[in-house]
């Protein structure tokens, strides 16, 4: 990785969040995100349940509605214009940037945006819930009670409940939310590069996400791979566990990253 692969990135950075899908789509992640935590809190406050910040944290992006829809499609508009900017890209080349610097410039982007979006999410509900709930590094009766009443049997909380404390939850909820995003994007680039129509590749991107909200429809195998699947606290066993998403995920990387540079070695930029 050199400079250039750096500047290239800061160019499709800027070009993407300048869009106006970017304004539109952040907008409705915002006002997504606020409704959603205001609910949720307003939910928890009215039962009489005493959470603490982080369980309140916790609840509110363990919601696979919110998380399909108040942050997995918001991203997919702001990212997906960033993979067609063929003026953008043939006024770089034209400043004889090698074809391997394209590609990679597109994940530093993609890990950019991520960043920058996912935390605006996770600023504006973690300020929200520690004003109304006290912090704690320790699970609370209440928040067990509440999920373990609510889950299916068989689920995994009691599984985190015995070996996690919720800060070390929550930090790797936040790193799989983080890499999950980031897979999603950089498997984006990688089919735009195979699929010429801008529709049929965000759909396929889509369905790889949303095959996890409808797990009674499809074989197994294709939920687990879903990423969103691995965001759920209630998929957590020890055949399950974290390390499995974490090894899931950054071998997914890998993979879609050698295959996107490989096909961009043989791609004429800008085409």
């Amino acid at each position: 990785m050199n400079r250039a692969c750096w500047v290239i990135a800061g160019c499709y950075a800027r070009w993407t969040l300048q869009s106006p899908f970017a304004l539109f789509a952040t907008a409705g992640m915002v006002a997504y995100t606020a409704l959603t935590t205001s609910d949720d809190i307003a939910m928890i406050i009215h039962q009489g349940e005493q959470l603490s910040a982080l369980e309140a944290l916790l609840a509110v992006f363990n919601n696979g509605m919110y998380l399909t829809y108040g942050l997995f499609f918001p991203f997919m508009f702001i990212i997906f214009p960033m993979f067609y900017a063929k003026d953008l890209e043939r006024l770089m080349a034209s400043r004889a940037y090698r074809r391997g610097d394209f590609w990679t410039a597109r994940l530093l982007a993609i890990l950019q945006v991520t960043c920058l979006f996912l935390g605006i999410a996770v600023t504006l509900v973690a300020g929200a819930v520690a004003l109304n709930f006290p912090l704690s590094l320790r699970w609370s009766e209440d928040f067990i009670r509440l999920v373990l009443d609510a889950a299916p049997a068989g689920s995994g909380y009691l599984y985190i409940f015995t070996y996690y404390l919720p800060l070390s939850v929550a930090a790797q909820q936040a790193i799989l939310l983080c890499m999950s995003f980031v897979l999603v994007g950089v498997l984006g680039a990688l089919l735009v590069q195979f699929i010429d129509r801008q529709m049929v590749a965000f759909l396929a991107v889509s369905a790889y996400w949303v095959v996890a909200l409808v797990r009674d429809s499809v074989p197994g195998v294709l939920v687990r791979a879903s990423p969103l699947t691995h965001l759920f606290m209630s998929e957590r066993t020890p055949e399950f566990s974290f390390a499995h998403s974490f090894l899931y995920f950054a071998g997914a990387l890998v993979l879609f990253t050698l295959a996107g540079n490989a096909r961009a070695q043989n791609t004429n930029v800008g085409g």
